[in-house]
């Protein structure tokens, strides 16, 4: 091609990114990215502040599971048209816009609970937090679908989402802290609501006059304020009085100009949009039923779960059932076992003969699929799906309460793990695909396991070094960083490999869910080894102690505080460490975790069950 014919391709796709639905689409990323840490990583932190035993901050992580089961409530989304805001939006951005005041009234709710004194009330807003999160990716990832024309637009959207959800990661994860270490944790969260209440305003003007100019001001304002806390963080990094540091400080300010000029238009153009009414001719009735409707859906989540929260522990005891932490804890493992199980029990599927009933069942067809393709196969390949990522999700639950309990700020926290930690993942993010295209998506497989080790493993190194410096910290958040863009990037093309074109949405929802399934619950239970680690190393009895008899100590332990010690922090991280060496194992067997069979697309409906099959050592073969 010609540098004459390839100058209007790059202009075209420059167009693309400067279109107003890119800027929206850069917007929603920054609202889905946002939530993210807010009930996970950096709540952690304050939790750890507020003293907070280790294994209560651990169960908090188990709110993440909405996004491994949003799949059960995606089918209401799909069907249910909310009144009043349907007209006023359409179908897909009146959801989304729900979520949004979800998400915003939850932050300004986790603002004005106190973890110290109100527990209970942070758990209930963490958990409307993450559901209004899980449910507004539904919305946001459904109508990025529907918006796109064409597939290369397609591939803008998406491009657009991810940075923006980057950014928002950027400010909850480091902003937040930031401002938490200046001033206070409430004030971190109200200002987070506040972001999101903005975002939600933005998408709910965005279709009118101005409004897409709103938009893309927005964009202008996320985009800087990311690159800006980048060269920050970088700034952080340079020696003091450095020429490189002084580069690094010029161009975050620069930017913060940017930003702030990105900040101005926005408000101009929101409210000259505001001003003009949109296109769907929405009445007064339309916005009292849409105001009806949200307050009747965010409030019957509440009330339920504060129903059930308050209910069911006195339930239970009035039934002389009192569940301590090790019936959580055992509980929490046959969850994680969940995925092998379904495997086992799923693989009767490919016995079935043609006149079974179940094969009459359209919303079963693709776990046919799997299964008639893999055959018994498809065991291991859940096994190895499970446990690929599980040494990074169990250890990332304990890192930021690992860093309070050495004695690093969250002013610090968020300056190296939140705002410059994101950014650091894009080196491991290229290596990846670097690595694909020169050594084969197997043997990178192979790599991204043992470097996903490796990174989790310098924690135990990190909680032994002294505070005193940020250097250790910017080492360990380094590699951890890189390790995970590399091991996450490879295995999202792994699993992206395994699915049948015919079922590919539905099939990758289920691999992604379950590959979250069992390690999130597990990490729920990390703080419980945390304590245990720390017990021991304060005991002299309880290394001949039972497992159990001494996690029947901790609830005594830690009446008089906080029990966690920088040793049980480092033995944690080398348990966490030697979870991914069942990963490292099977990667190796990875190129024979292959389908003997075609997808059934592609041999026709008669070849979902075979006339007469016989078992071989890789699955089950046709005669």
């Amino acid at each position: 091609m010609t540098d004459t014919a390839a100058a209007p391709r790059r202009l075209d796709a420059l167009r693309a990114y400067l279109q107003p639905k890119t800027a929206m689409m850069l917007v929603l990323g920054f609202s889905a990215g946002l939530p993210f840490l807010l009930y996970f990583s950096t709540l952690s932190v304050w939790l750890k502040e507020s003293r907070v035993e280790e294994a209560l901050i651990g169960f908090f992580s188990w709110f993440g599971l909405a996004y491994s089961f949003k799949f059960l409530w995606a089918p209401l989304i799909d069907q249910i048209k909310p009144p009043g805001l349907t007209r006023m939006f359409g179908h897909r951005r009146a959801w989304i816009f729900v979520a949004q005041i979800g998400i915003a009234l939850s932050l300004f709710g986790l603002g004005a609970s106190n973890p110290a004194s109100s527990l209970a009330l942070t758990g209930l807003f963490s958990f409307l937090l993450a559901l209004s999160s899980a449910t507004q990716d539904i919305g946001i990832d459904a109508w990025r679908i529907e918006a796109a024309e064409t597939d290369e637009e397609q591939a803008t959207l998406a491009a657009a989402y991810q940075y923006g959800y980057k950014v928002g990661m950027v400010i909850s994860g480091g902003v937040a802290l930031m401002i938490a270490g200046e001033a206070s944790f409430p004030i971190a969260y109200f200002t987070m609501g506040a972001a999101m209440a903005l975002a939600a305003l933005t998408f709910a003007i965005w279709d009118r006059p101005s409004g897409p100019k709103a938009a893309a001001s927005g964009g202008i304002l996320l985009l800087s304020l990311g690159l800006a806390t980048a060269f920050a963080a970088f700034a952080s990094i340079a020696g003091e009085g450095t020429a490189l540091q002084t580069i690094m400080m010029a161009l975050q300010w620069a930017f913060y100009g940017l930003a702030a000029l990105g900040g101005l238009g926005f408000i101009v153009f929101a409210i000259l949009a505001m001003r003009h009414e949109t296109d769907r001719h929405a009445t007064g009735g339309d916005v009292l039923r849409g105001l009806m409707f949200i307050a009747c859906v965010i409030g019957g989540v509440v009330l339920a779960a504060a129903t059930l929260g308050y209910t069911l522990p006195r339930i239970a005891s009035a039934l002389g059932l009192e569940p301590d932490r090790r019936a959580i804890a055992t509980a929490a493992g046959f969850v994680a076992l969940s995925p092998i199980i379904l495997g086992i029990v799923a693989t009767w599927f490919i016995r079935q003969t043609p006149a079974s009933a179940i094969r009459a069942r359209p919303a079963l067809a693709p776990f046919l699929d799997f299964f008639w393709r893999y055959g018994w196969t498809a065991i291991l390949l859940l096994i190895f799906v499970s446990t690929y990522r599980l040494s990074d999700i169990v250890m990332g639950v304990m890192a930021k309460p690992a860093y309070s309990t050495m004695g690093y700020s969250a002013a610090d926290i968020g300056i190296v793990s939140g705002t410059y930690g994101p950014w650091i993942v894009f080196v491991g993010v290229a290596l990846a695909g670097v690595s694909a295209i020169s050594l084969g998506l197997r043997t990178s497989l192979v790599i991204g396991a043992i470097v996903s080790l490796l990174g989790n493993a310098i924690f135990a190194w990190l909680v032994l070094q002294s505070p005193e410096s940020l250097l250790p910290l910017f080492i360990a958040v380094t590699a951890d960083n890189i390790a995970g863009g590399f091991a996450g990037t490879i295995f999202v093309a792994f699993l992206s490999q395994m699915v049948t074109k015919s079922f590919a949405g539905t099939q990758y929802a289920i691999f992604s869910s379950i590959y979250t399934l069992g390690p999130k619950t597990l990490a729920g239970t990390s703080g419980i080894i945390v304590m245990l680690l720390s017990l021991q190393d304060r005991t002299a009895n309880s290394v001949t102690d039972g497992f159990f008899e001494t996690l029947g100590t901790i609830t005594t332990a830690t009446q008089t505080g906080t029990i966690a010690t920088v040793e049980g922090y480092s033995g944690f991280f080398i348990l966490a460490a030697i979870l991914g060496l069942p990963a490292i194992i099977l990667s190796f067997f990875a190129d024979r975790l292959e389908p003997d069979r075609p997808s059934v697309e592609d041999e026709g409906a008669d070849a979902i069950i075979p006339a007469k099959a016989e078992p071989v050592s890789n699955g089950w073969r046709r005669d």
